[in-house]
C-alpha cells in the first residue's frame, strides 16, 4: 500500500495577487505582420505552506512530470528528487522523464520542448534555472513549475512552487554527533559555494556540535563547484592533515579521503548528505543528513490532479518528515557510545516539539563560530 499521502495548506501569510496586465509577447506570423498576444500574469508574495494528512482518489490518469538536472543524476542533490520520483512512478501513476547536465543557457529550450510534449509539471532542479522559471511560467499558467531553489525575496508567478533542501534540522543533529564523537575537537565541512541553502547546513552542523561541545572548532572548505569529486577529496585530505576527524560531506567525494585515512590508521568519520549514503562507505559514515522529497512529490501530484494549481514556498523540516538524520546502524551499534544515541534522541524530540530551535543563518561568517 502506498505511504500516507500529504497535502499542504497555506499558513502564515495572506496570499496577495498582484496582477501585471497586458504584457505584450510576439509570436511568428506571416511577413509584414506583427500579432501581439496578451498574457495576464499573477504574482504572489512569499507564502509558506505546511503539510497535513489527506487522501486522494485512488484512480487517476497518468500525470506527466519532467525533471531537468544541471549535474549528473548521481549527485546527491539530484538523487534525492530522482528517488522520490521513482517512488511516485511506482505508487502514484505518473510518467517520470528526466534529462541530465542541462546548462543554464539551454534550459528554456528544454522546458518549452517538454511543455509542447504535454508535460503538465516541470521541475527545473537548480538554482541557476530560477530566472528562466520566473520569466517563463507566466506564459504557461496551466503548467506547474516546481523550482529547485532560488531567492525568497522576489515575487514568483502563482504557478511556481519554490522548494529547497531546508534540512538544517538534520544537519544540526549530525553536528551533535560530531561534537560528541570528535577526539581532536576539530570537525570539518567540505561543500560547494557560499550560498544561502548551503550556508544553512554548514552553520546548523557547527551549531549542533557546539550545542554539546563548546570547545569544538570547525574547518569549512568551499570548493566553488557543485560536482567535482576529486576536488572534494583533495579538500577532505587537507582537512584530515590539519587534524579534523569528523567531516560533513556536503558534496560528493569526501568518503574516499576518509577511507584512505582509516587505512593509514587514523580514526576519522564522515556524514552523508541529502540522500542516505551510509552504504557507500559503511566503515566510516556514521549517518546521513537526508532530504526526503516523497511528501513534496505527493503534494505536487495531488495539487495538479485537483485542478487547484498555486504557488508558494516549501520550507519543511524535521517535524514535517522531510529532514531526517539516518544512522548507519552498524556503526551506531559498534562504535557510537550509548550516551551519544540518547542525546540524539533528545535533540530530535526537542526539534520536533519546538523546545530546541535550530538557528538559520544564510550567510557564512567564520567569526560567528570562533
Amino acid at each position: 500500500m502506498p505511504e500516507s499521502r500529504l497535502l499542504l495548506t497555506s499558513i502564515g501569510f495572506l496570499l496577495v495577487g498582484l496582477v501585471i496586465g497586458a504584457a505584450l509577447m510576439y509570436v511568428a506570423v506571416p511577413p509584414g505582420q506583427v500579432k501581439p498576444e496578451t498574457f495576464t500574469t499573477t504574482y504572489t508574495k512569499t507564502v509558506y505552506v505546511t503539510p497535513t494528512e489527506t487522501t486522494t482518489p485512488p484512480s487517476q490518469e497518468e500525470l506527466k512530470i519532467a525533471v531537468i538536472y544541471v549535474t549528473p543524476i548521481e549527485e546527491p542533490w539530484n538523487m534525492a528528487l530522482h528517488q522520490a520520483m521513482t517512488w511516485a512512478q511506482q505508487n502514484l501513476n505518473i510518467k517520470y522523464t528526466y534529462v541530465e547536465k542541462v546548462h543554464e543557457a539551454d534550459v528554456e529550450r528544454v522546458i518549452r520542448q517538454y511543455i509542447n510534449e504535454g508535460y503538465k509539471v516541470i521541475f527545473p532542479h537548480s538554482w541557476g534555472y530560477n530566472e528562466v522559471t520566473r520569466n517563463l511560467a507566466p506564459e504557461f499558467p496551466d503548467v506547474l513549475f516546481c523550482q529547485g531553489s532560488g531567492p525568497v525575496d522576489v515575487q514568483w508567478p502563482n504557478n511556481v512552487l519554490l522548494y529547497d533542501y531546508w534540512i538544517q534540522d538534520a544537519a544540526f543533529v549530525a553536528g551533535v554527533v560530531a561534537g560528541m564523537m570528535t577526539k581532536t575537537n576539530k570537525i570539518g565541512v567540505v561543500t560547494a559555494f557560499s550560498v544561502p541553502d548551503v550556508n544553512r547546513l554548514v552553520n546548523a552542523f557547527i551549531a549542533g556540535a557546539k550545542y554539546v561541545n563548546p570547545n569544538v572548532t570547525a574547518v569549512v572548505t568551499f570548493t566553488e563547484t557543485w560536482f567535482d569529486p576529486e576536488k572534494v577529496s583533495e579538500a577532505a585530505r587537507a582537512q584530515i592533515e590539519a587534524g579534523v576527524d569528523v567531516i560533513y560531506a556536503e558534496r560528493y567525494g569526501v568518503f574516499e579521503a576518509v577511507e584512505e585515512a582509516r587505512q593509514q590508521g587514523k580514526e576519522v568519520y564522515a556524514f552523508g548528505n541529502i540522500v542516505d549514503q551510509n552504504s557507500l562507505a559503511p566503515d566510516v559514515v556514521l549517518g546521513s543528513v537526508v532530504w526526503d522529497l516523497k511528501p513534496f512529490v505527493q503534494y505536487v501530484v495531488d495539487m495538479v490532479r485537483s485542478g487547484n494549481i498555486h504557488g508558494g514556498i516549501i520550507n519543511w523540516g524535521m517535524k514535517e518528515g522531510w529532514a531526517k538524520f539516518v544512522w548507519n546502524d552498524d556503526l551506531k551499534n559498534s562504535v557510537v557510545p550509548p550516551e551519544v544515541v540518547q542525546k540524539v534522541n533528545e535533540v530530535e524530540q526537542g526539534i520536533i516539539n519546538g523546545s530546541i530551535k535550530v538557528p538559520i543563518y544564510e550567510d557564512w561568517d567564520p567569526n560567528r563560530w570562533s
